[in-house]
């Protein structure tokens, strides 16, 4: 992407004279940034651009054209592709709108540009976009005259109009970036292809992402996941609601896919995710300007006793830990600090503090090696220097190895210390919380990036070859759903153990297999139509004799038969009964990502309590532990209240064999088994109902 990125010569198609048109401002900020190579404007109705001279099309330009920018209307884009292609044009940024944001037409004029893109191997940033910034290549190749300075965070965005938000609250705000990328439609340059960049990129330090959608889940978290091992990326995925989604998608054509998938797909490449824009930018306030700790252990310092209470609740809040004090740090705060001073940790100055008693504390804390980062609040008391005390603070900018926020609180008469602390570099929040919520973002981002270890997903063996013909037997007879008992036929077939069973089609026949089977036993509608049994009371459990057998096999076909008099009722399926904790193992494929698993506290609450963890399939044995141990009834599962430990072992092994199963038939679009019921350590797990759907048109 080097021409994209780094080009030696800019031709801008459809460069105007007129001062408010965007080819007219995309040459005039290509030549106030200092773009160093040669800019050629493209227009067969002018002579000379902003003292340029100007070319009637592309191929009247003598030279070699790396990069052009096409600002001309929608329809004439296409046309325009193949007099790059044919000029050797090797990346283009197509500014113009009108693509598949705009509907069905569009849909078809961007298909079209695209394949001419592939045809010529021109590397397309757009189109709908707000154009490329390169800080250190002095290119700003966009509409937007803010032109930042300097700095080592890259951002990509697939709205235009959060690049110029971003970019001109960081020229309020003295932070600087290296690339500012605007995807817009993303026909061909996706947030994917850009992480593969940016990671080897040497002026990229860390990245922020503002993302609506992504239709290439898969590459997009393998290359988060290996660029988040050495640098962070912070992401603010909007369309978390329906309605966001719903506008997401007449905004950029984007596909938003399901929230929580998105969330399951981020933590697990090692993505920092955020929800707001004002996170977004508190995070690379931090980001921007500090080291990264090396631990959790936070350090508060303040003036204001209830502002050091609740930076400490912040703390807690956010995943810190206040530091430990060692004794010797306690004596040398006791020798200079008065009386009424707190010495332990928040390490209360009191409000007549001055610069020089600030100072000593942070100085004195930052020397104890239990402290990983420092937190200074500020109240404006009457006694206090505010400017003074800022500028001891900004002293510390660049010279220190753990990270410094602050958090100045108040309003005007903290507004000249704020704006020395802004043009230090030392982060300044709005209140205690936000510094803690920064602090916490650098400290889960050390973390990812300590605890990264290559490993390879759990590969499972199954009988594919009876899996195979009975999906091809359901899809021959035009269903989409699978029987019970099919669906744990697929189970067997993968090593997923399910306790015995028998189809009954009479009462006596029920008889038979319970007495087969020993007592109690359960009892179940068999039926490829009700997927909820219990809804309509098609479950008996702990059934206890012959008689009772009988009685429930009439009393489940009835109510059957009543609450669902179309569905197709096979029988009776009587099963062996087991006990243990129930949980939920569950598969359902999405769009952008593949099949996603689900595992959580399981039963006929499970949509109720909601206490459930996902991952995207493939799985390493790093993914199933988090997904096991990140459930609230995780305590439930390691033996609370003096309960015997479940068989956790035989879980895992239970969740790797449904992701194998997903991975292996892509036609199967959901997936689940719930409950599974898991025994006490040793004894093993059992899935005691299968629900499986398949897609009509895949094979």
């Amino acid at each position: 992407m080097k021409t994209l990125f780094e080009p030696e010569s800019i031709a801008v198609v459809g460069a105007a004279r007129e001062e408010s048109k965007v080819g007219h401002v995309v040459v005039r900020n290509l030549i106030s940034s200092g773009f160093e190579g040669k800019i050629y404007p493209v227009n067969p109705k002018a002579d000379e651009i902003l003292g340029l001279k100007c070319y009637p099309s592309l191929s009247a330009i003598p030279n070699k054209v790396d990069l052009a920018i096409i600002v001309v209307p929608n329809v004439l884009v296409p046309k325009i592709m193949e007099d790059a292609g044919q000029k050797g044009v090797r990346s283009a940024i197509i500014i113009t709108s009108g693509f598949k944001e705009s509907g069905k037409e569009g849909a078809e004029l961007e298909k079209k540009v695209g394949e001419i893109g592939r045809k010529y191997g021109i590397n397309i940033l757009g189109p709908n976009c707000l154009g490329l910034i390169n800080t250190h290549h002095k290119m700003n190749a966009t509409f937007t005259r803010n032109f930042p300075k300097k700095g080592t965070i890259s951002v990509t965005s697939q709205s235009g109009a959060i690049c110029t938000t971003i970019l001109d609250w960081a020229s309020q705000n003295n932070i600087g970036f290296s690339k500012f990328i605007s995807v817009g439609n993303k026909v061909d340059i996706d947030e994917a292809d850009l992480l593969r960049y940016l990671r080897d990129d040497d002026q990229t330090k860390a990245i922020a992402m503002y993302i609506e959608g992504t239709e290439r889940g898969v590459e997009f978290m393998r290359q988060a996941s290996l660029t988040t091992k050495s640098k962070p990326i912070i992401a603010l995925k909007a369309g978390r609601t329906s309605s966001g989604a719903k506008a997401a998608s007449s905004h950029t054509g984007a596909l938003s896919g399901s929230d929580a998938v998105y969330d399951a797909a981020m933590e697990q490449s090692g993505i920092i995710r955020v929800k707001t824009i004002d996170q977004l930018f508190d995070l690379l306030l931090a980001f921007s300007n500090m080291p990264l700790p090396n631990g959790d252990r936070v350090a508060i310092v303040t003036n204001a006793g209830g502002l050091g209470v609740m930076a400490a609740d912040a703390a807690a809040d956010h995943g810190l830990t206040l530091a430990s004090f060692s004794q010797e740090t306690i004596a040398k705060l006791k020798s200079r600090l008065p009386e009424q001073a707190n010495f332990y940790n928040p390490v209360d100055v009191i409000g007549d503090a001055d610069a020089a008693r600030y100072e000593f504390a942070i100085k004195t804390v930052m020397e104890d090696e239990n402290v990983s980062c420092i937190a200074v609040m500020l109240a404006p008391t009457d006694l206090v220097d505010i400017p003074a005390t800022a500028k001891i603070l900004a002293s510390f900018a660049g010279k220190t190895k753990i990270p410094i926020v602050s958090a100045f609180v108040g309003g005007e008469d903290c507004a000249e210390g704020i704006e020395i602390l802004r043009k230090a570099g030392i982060p300044n929040y709005e209140s205690p919380d936000r510094a803690m919520a920064a602090l916490s973002g650098m400290v889960r981002y050390a973390k990812i990036r300590d605890a990264w270890v290559e490993s390879e997903p759990v590969k499972i063996e199954g009988d594919k070859r009876r899996v195979r013909e009975l999906i091809d037997s359901v899809i021959s007879e035009g269903r989409t759903s699978l029987s019970e008992d099919e669906g744990k036929e697929i189970f067997r077939a993968y090593g997923i153990p399910v306790p015995g069973e028998g189809l009954a089609k009479t009462p006596e026949e029920a008889v038979e297999i319970a007495n087969k089977l020993g007592y109690p036993v359960v009892m179940k509608i068999a039926s490829p139509d009700i997927f909820h049994k219990t809804d309509v009371g098609g479950v008996a459990i702990n059934v206890n004799s012959p008689e009772d057998v009988r009685r429930q096999f009439e009393l489940i076909i009835a109510r059957c038969q009543s609450r669902m008099p179309n569905a197709r009722i096979i029988g009776v399926s009587v099963q062996q009964m087991i006990t243990g904790r129930e949980v939920i193992v569950g598969m359902v494929r999405d769009p952008q990502f593949g099949p996603v698993i689900t595992f959580g506290l399981g039963g006929i609450f499970v949509e109720i309590l909601k206490d459930v963890s996902q991952r995207v399939a493939p799985l390493t044995r790093a993914d199933v532990n988090k997904m096991i141990q990140s459930i609230k009834a995780y305590p439930i599962l390691t033996g609370a209240r003096g309960r015997k430990p479940a068989d956790i072992e035989s879980l895992k092994e239970v969740i790797f064999r449904v992701a194998q199963i997903a991975l292996d038939f892509p036609e199967i679009s959901e997936l689940e088994i719930n409950p599974v019921i898991v025994g006490d350590e040793g004894k093993g797990c059992g899935a005691v109902d299968a629900l499986v759907t398949i897609r009509r048109e895949s094979k």
